[in-house]
């Protein structure tokens, strides 16, 4: 290739420096090493925009609720089950009250492999899919909201079983107190 075309096709090609025993980085027609536009450019500061990060990082504040509330509000993300006379839902929800992840037996592709919505088998189908979920959105550890008194019921067994062999765990850690 004669050096007019290098340097056509090239835009900082330099001709005195191309010699037969140097290995010089050839380039496709169009490209060069400087950046297109400020997005091919590496930002000297970086900003998190994920609302979760203080969280998962044990420095985000965990609300602590008021002292005569009849439910304590001590936790990042909740993890609830109902079973209905009909249904079986459990649902994953921030503390500001989004709901992160849902699964419920009243969805289509769930309710049609199961025979009842509300026996042993919807149950473990349901902690499957919302321990998935929870995973692929970034939730590891959730607080378990039930009473005690269900925790003997061995749905609630089951339940708890699926949910910690998938790798969710089901206690948060507490918030990190730095040692000033």
């Amino acid at each position: 290739m004669s050096g007019q075309k290098l340097a056509r096709i090239l835009p900082r090609f330099n001709r005195s420096s191309f010699a037969s025993t140097t290995t010089t980085r050839l380039y496709s027609v169009g490209s060069s090493d400087a950046p297109y536009s400020r997005n091919d450019e590496i930002a000297p500061r970086i900003r998190n925009r994920n609302p979760l990060n203080l969280e998962m990082m044990r420095i985000g504040r965990k609300p602590q609720g008021f002292r005569f509330e009849e439910k304590k509000i001590s936790y990042w993300n909740r993890l609830t089950l109902e079973i209905s006379g009909s249904n079986t839902t459990a649902e994953v929800t921030h503390w500001t009250g989004r709901k992160i992840a849902v699964a419920s037996t009243t969805e289509t592709s769930i309710r049609n492999q199961l025979f009842n919505k509300t026996d042993a088998a919807a149950v473990q189908a349901v902690a499957k899919i919302i321990s998935q979920r929870c995973l692929e959105s970034g939730i590891s550890e959730v607080f378990l909201d039930v009473d005690p008194s269900e925790l003997e019921k061995d749905k609630m067994k089951k339940f708890i079983q699926i949910i910690e062999d998938s790798g969710l765990s089901l206690s948060e850690a507490d918030v990190y107190e730095p040692h000033n």
